[in-house]
């Protein structure tokens, strides 16, 4: 009996040294797909995308929309906005066009284009938030966990990888915004034909778009409650409980993204209150290498 001890023993060695390369392997292909993907990707002159922003917050399913839409051409990228004011009954226009390293806007169906300047961060926050360029940026630099996820239909085409992002993170990520919108030197951006100055949105905690942390009256239907002194931010992020997820699908003969969804928990006390929020931003991806060119705006410095 004694003799077959070392085959057994070698066996269960094989088995264990197996199965913990599978695993390897499994992860080393998620992050080396991802990497393919991201390329790829990069490597596009142009493309069109849209997408949307849904709040799924108890009862509030659909609230705070934001319908965003555009296109890449070469360098430049031209974004249309639409923010939803439902508390006003209206919906907020704007459109956003980045060429090179400048930033143009311009608000409903006024025809001449701004530019924005580049201490004025609201815009260039609004422009990042639904750029699927930023988004990929975002994944690459926040990235803690990449696995494929099942495949409901192999006989198609397309696959999909789920991309955990770092909570610690995001939670920097979320103060620096925070921060640039406050830091002295700031200028409050307004825009021709629009009363209020712009506020962008805070994608990871959207009730904190409405600006009460500033310490300024804001209108909000959600469960937030005016203050008139403005909030540290570091204390409010760091008792902010935050977690993101990439689903990414591509396809797997082009390598190309077609759709993507950020999934967004967060919860944080504010006003003697827990706010507690889940957000999904939608961005499909389409029309690669087929675009309308996109003509530079004539310089209309503000």
């Amino acid at each position: 009996m004694q003799k077959y001890w070392p085959i057994c023993v070698m066996a269960l060695l094989c088995t264990v040294v197996v199965g913990g390369c599978n695993q390897m392997n499994v992860k080393q292909d998620a992050n080396t797909t991802f990497e393919q993907v991201r390329d790829k990707f990069d490597a596009q002159k142009s493309y069109a995308f849209y997408g949307q922003t849904k709040l799924l917050t108890a009862n509030s399913a659909n609230a705070n929309m934001v319908n965003f839409s555009g296109r890449k051409d070469g360098e430049a990228v031209y974004m249309n906005v639409k923010l939803s004011v439902p508390e006003e009954n209206r919906v907020d226009n704007l459109s956003l066009l980045s060429h090179g390293d400048k930033l143009y806007t311009k608000h409903g169906q006024n025809e001449g284009w701004d530019h924005v300047a580049g201490d004025s961060p609201a815009l260039h926050q609004e422009m990042n938030n639904w750029n699927p360029i930023a988004s990929f940026q975002q994944i690459d630099d926040m990235k803690r966990n990449v696995r494929m996820l099942p495949d409901d239909n192999p006989k198609d085409d397309f696959e999909a990888l789920g991309v955990v992002l770092d909570s610690a993170k995001l939670k920097s990520w979320l103060v620096a915004q925070m921060q640039e919108q406050t830091k002295p030197g700031a200028k409050v951006q307004s825009i021709a034909g629009r009363e209020k100055p712009y506020i962008p949105k805070l994608k990871l905690a959207m009730a904190l778009s409405e600006g009460n942390w500033r310490g300024t009256p804001a209108h909000h239907s959600g469960p937030t409650i005016q203050s008139k002194k403005q909030m540290d931010v570091n204390e409010l992020v760091n008792q902010m409980e935050v977690e993101a997820e990439y689903t990414i699908h591509y396809n797997k003969k082009t390598m190309l993204p077609t759709n993507m969804t950020m999934s967004i928990r967060s919860s944080y006390d504010l006003n003697d209150q827990r706010v507690k929020e889940h957000t999904q931003v939608e961005t499909y991806l389409q029309q690669y290498g087929t675009v309308a060119p996109i003509i530079a705006p004539t310089e209309k410095s503000k």
